[in-house]
């Protein structure tokens, strides 16, 4: 009879054991669960914060890209200026969320690529040119500058709206809000290699 009663009670502890231990793993399953939900979400919320930061960049390359001309006086006389500027990527559209490991290639990979020149207007065979690849320019301050070693002149560039009297910065914010699709003309400075000499000029957009 003790035996009996012994058997059974130990049948009992087992199954209260079993019932534990399934209690334990489903609670351990529903604690992983709830973490790897919060890794995704947080790993989605950092893809949807990527992806603004890079939309936003491509709104500023977008609007600024093209090719501007303008007139550079000096005490030598006049001479043409061309500023050409083209990103390195451009935007594109997908109907999935993206892997942060894609949004990050494509922040790091868009840059602009520029051509400046400088030309006797009555000689087109006098152009002097700099071409410097893989600028990042200043997107917030609207600022552009083209150093390069071996070029003959240093170029700062800001981006100019000619019908209002916003700031450089000012007009970046309006491109980088989707206001303003594309800036029609720039404002630079050119410092020869050569002397400390600073001359000045604006240029107006010829071709998107």
């Amino acid at each position: 009879m003790y035996k009996t009663i012994l058997l059974a009670a130990l049948a009992v502890m087992s199954v209260a054991c079993g019932n534990d231990n399934k209690r334990l793993k489903e609670k351990s399953r529903m604690e992983g669960e709830a973490l790897t939900g919060v890794e995704n979400n947080n790993l989605a919320a950092k893809a949807v914060a990527m992806e603004k930061d890079l939309t936003r960049r491509h709104r500023f390359y977008q609007a600024v890209k093209g090719t501007y001309e303008g007139t550079l006086d000096t005490s030598e006389g006049s001479f043409k200026i061309r500023i050409t500027m083209s990103p390195s990527l451009a935007p594109i559209i997908v109907s999935r969320t993206r892997q942060l490991e894609e949004i990050a290639a494509d922040l790091n990979n868009l840059m602009m690529n520029t051509k400046a020149s400088q030309w006797d207007p009555g000689s087109n065979l006098s152009s002097v040119s700099c071409i410097v690849s893989d600028i990042r320019p200043d997107i917030e301050k609207g600022e552009i500058t083209i150093a390069k070693e071996g070029c003959q002149n240093f170029y700062s560039l800001k981006i100019l709206d000619a019908g209002t009297n916003a700031s450089s910065s000012e007009l970046a914010q309006m491109v980088l809000k989707g206001d303003i699709l594309s800036i029609q003309s720039i404002e630079g400075r050119i410092q020869p290699a050569t002397n400390a000499t600073i001359y000045r000029f604006t240029a107006f957009k010829i071709e998107e």
